[in-house]
């Protein structure tokens, strides 16, 4: 083994590794540089570069070291950095003198096995440093982009996929529950973050972030990409539904049929692509009633309360779309309350109707006598005992007036409160 093995993985760097030149010239310069510091027994505070000249060609891989000593008494030689003896510098300049400077080139078989090991092994530390920050750089610069790679490992943590000349992974976290994904199968995905861990940099993508569905968009929609359209906000709950929300610069274009496309070419493109995740596509308007109508999908009769100031709506539907309003797992009405930032609560009209209207079964203060006795005379509800006349109430058999003030105030106390 001989210096020349370093010389020749440098060439084979300069040819395959994507580094800078400049870099790469560093590199080169500082691993001999520390080799020299160690091999002449310099101080910690001594700087080989004031005897040593290091160059690198960085065409054809080559190195030339030149190490420039005064000429000194052979008496008076004391350090081998700074120093050579006139005798050994005759040697190399028949006309030296004492007090010249010398310089000599090195060579490279004088720095031993050990050098050159140590030499290898910091070349190669040093240039994975330097693809290490490369990469960084490089897909720090690209997030929110789309990628498409081959999936080759899966783990119950993560999702190893080979992109490009790297290897990304996509956490469990940014997985979506309802897919289901194979080695060897292409996989789209967008790219979510990039950092160092455990000295290594790790390339972070998505297939559950709000920024894959925008991305998805922009890919099928000229109009968004074009900038004519744009994307304010989505809301998702990955697998189950998203929201898209959108804004128009252009008041001749539809924002809404652009991004549905021809026959809905557009939107079942990223459906598809979505495994039918649900897609709200929904422009952006100013009155917030008909925007939260809207993002709750209600297109038939229905009531809706809202109370500006405390930023809360109270929709009531039939009965047969209620479930389609509250949408799966109540993602319907969480994702209306994420984009309008309104607390939002639906009831079908059953149920408003079971709140509202106070049974006398549910009355905890009557007795069962008196519940039976209001029951058993048709007297169902609150509503009923306040449409009935008071002397058709106390008409009933085993009613009194006592009982009927008692029955009037504790209902009056349900309302009052």
């Amino acid at each position: 083994m001989d210096t020349r093995e370093v010389v020749n993985a440098i060439e084979g760097i300069v040819k395959e590794k994507k580094i800078d030149r400049s870099k790469l010239s560093e590199i080169v310069k500082s691993i001999f540089l520390s080799i020299l510091k160690k091999k002449y027994n310099l101080d910690e505070e001594e700087n080989p570069e004031d005897y040593f000249s290091v160059t690198f060609n960085i065409d054809t891989g080559d190195v030339e070291i030149i190490h420039e000593r005064e000429v000194v008494e052979d008496s008076d030689f004391v350090h081998p950095a700074s120093e050579i003896k006139l005798s050994d510098a005759l040697k190399i300049d028949e006309d030296a003198e004492v007090g010249d400077e010398l310089p000599e080139i090195i060579d490279f078989d004088s720095f031993g096995r050990r050098h050159i090991i140590a030499a290898k092994q910091i070349l190669a530390q040093k240039i994975k440093k330097v693809e290490r920050a490369n990469t960084y750089e490089s897909y720090i610069e690209r997030i929110g982009e789309l990628i498409v790679g081959s999936i080759h490992q899966i783990t119950p943590r993560e999702i190893k996929i080979n992109y490009d000349d790297i290897e990304v992974i996509m956490p469990k976290s940014e997985t979506v529950f309802n897919e289901r994904y194979r080695r060897g199968e292409l996989v789209k995905a967008v790219l979510k973050d990039v950092y160092y861990k455990n000295q290594d940099v790790k390339v972070i993508v998505s297939r559950a972030d709000g920024d894959f569905i925008k991305k998805l968009f922009e890919s099928e929609v000229p109009e968004i990409s074009d900038g004519i359209i744009e994307i304010i906000q989505v809301a998702r709950r990955p697998g189950i539904r998203s929201k898209v929300i959108l804004e128009t610069l252009d008041s001749r274009v539809d924002p809404v049929g652009a991004c549905v496309g021809q026959r809905g070419a557009r939107i079942t493109a990223i459906v598809s692509e979505l495994n039918k995740e649900k897609i709200d596509i929904i422009q952006k308007i100013d009155d917030p009633k008909l925007f939260i109508t809207r993002l709750l999908g209600i297109k038939t009769e229905y009531h809706l309360e809202l109370d500006i100031e405390n930023k809360s709506a109270e929709a009531i539907v039939p009965d047969h779309i209620y479930e389609d309003v509250i949408g799966v797992r109540n993602s319907n009405v969480e994702l209306t309350e994420e984009v309008s930032g309104y607390t939002v609560k639906v009831m079908s009209e059953t149920q408003y109707d079971e709140l509202t209207n106070l049974t006398i079964e549910r009355v905890e203060e009557f007795t069962d006598e008196l519940k039976e006795l209001l029951i058993s005379n048709g007297i169902k509800d609150a509503e009923t005992f306040y449409e009935t006349d008071k002397e058709e109430v106390l008409a009933i058999e085993g009613m009194d007036i006592d009982k009927y003030n008692y029955i009037k105030g504790t209902l009056d106390s349900y309302y009052a409160e």
